[in-house]
């Protein structure tokens, strides 16, 4: 793997950029508390304060070339829609997708055309062997998103995820950069 940090991507109508810690008061605002996001995160709602405080340091994250984290912002107005995030795996070299979008923006195609760019720079410039993400078994939107970006289904892990309910079984999706063997 060759990393090269978290690039600014830009397709048709989405800008991914690094985030900025200016940019707190507009994720709170967008998807950090909506319910969705907190179920599937399985995280507790935010204040603006504490989101602040999450952001503070941003910036520093970024001067490691093996953190990557994007805003997703739409193009023609820069307004912050979602985010995907890569958790690096080096010995596999391998990366895990994460990804959330306000729920103001989902069924139009957006989180897909962000998640095929991030795919295009793991497989073409970081060349990473593996990229995949996975989903709950109830998340059909997220399952479908995957699909559209023509990432193999591998399975379904059983009890894989602990939301705020529960155990949950997760579906698994991946695509191999190199020839199998």
């Amino acid at each position: 793997m060759k990393h090269l940090g978290t690039k600014k991507l830009i397709t048709e109508r989405l800008i991914l950029r690094q985030i900025e810690e200016s940019d707190a008061e507009e994720i709170y605002n967008g998807f950090i508390n909506q319910p969705e996001f907190l179920y599937y995160a399985n995280k507790k709602e935010r204040t603006l304060e504490e989101e602040k405080e999450s952001l503070k340091g941003i910036k520093e994250k970024y001067e490691k070339l093996d953190y990557y984290n994007w805003v997703i912002t739409l193009k023609e107005t820069k307004e912050i829609i979602g985010s995907i995030n890569l958790k690096v795996e080096e010995i596999n070299e391998t990366v895990e997708f994460n990804y959330t979008i306000d729920n103001r923006y989902t069924n139009k195609g957006y989180m897909t055309e962000a998640l095929n760019i991030v795919k295009d720079f793991c497989l073409n410039e970081i060349n990473v062997n593996r990229f995949q993400g996975g989903c709950a078994v109830s998340n059909i939107a997220s399952k479908k998103v995957m699909e559209k970006c023509n990432m193999k289904h591998e399975g379904i892990l059983r009890n894989y995820l602990i939301l705020k309910d529960g155990y949950h079984d997760m579906h698994m999706f991946s695509i191999v950069n190199k020839i199998e063997s």
